[in-house]
C-alpha cells in the first residue's frame, strides 16, 4: 500500500506489525503539520489500536484518520453510512 502511494508523492511510513502501526501512529500524532493518516485496516483490527484511533477522532478535528482496505482485504467490511457514524458517534 504505501508503494503506491510514494509513487504519487505523498509519504508514508511502511509497518509490519500492529506493535509498529501503534508506535508510528503515536509518532505521526506528536506532528501539527499531517492532516491525514491512511492505516490499513489489517491494522485496525488491532484492539488497541483501534482504541486509540477512537479516541483520537473523538478528542481531534485533524488529523483525519482512514482506514483502507489493504492487500488482505478484510472480511468485516463495513458501509460507508456504518463508518462515518462510528467515526462521528452518530447514527445517520
Amino acid at each position: 500500500m504505501i508503494t503506491g502511494f510514494r509513487l504519487v508523492g505523498v509519504k508514508g511510513v511502511e509497518v509490519t506489525s500492529a506493535d509498529e502501526a501503534q508506535q508510528a501512529l503515536n509518532k505521526v500524532l506528536t506532528r501539527n503539520d499531517v492532516g491525514i493518516i491512511i492505516i490499513s485496516e489489517e491494522f485496525l483490527t488491532n484492539s488497541s489500536l483501534s482504541a486509540e484511533v477512537d479516541r483520537v477522532r473523538q478528542e481531534k478535528v485533524t488529523p483525519l484518520i482512514v482506514g483502507i482496505p489493504g492487500s488482505r482485504r478484510s472480511v468485516n467490511e463495513m458501509h460507508l453510512s456504518a463508518k462515518i457514524s462510528k467515526i462521528l458517534g452518530i447514527k445517520i
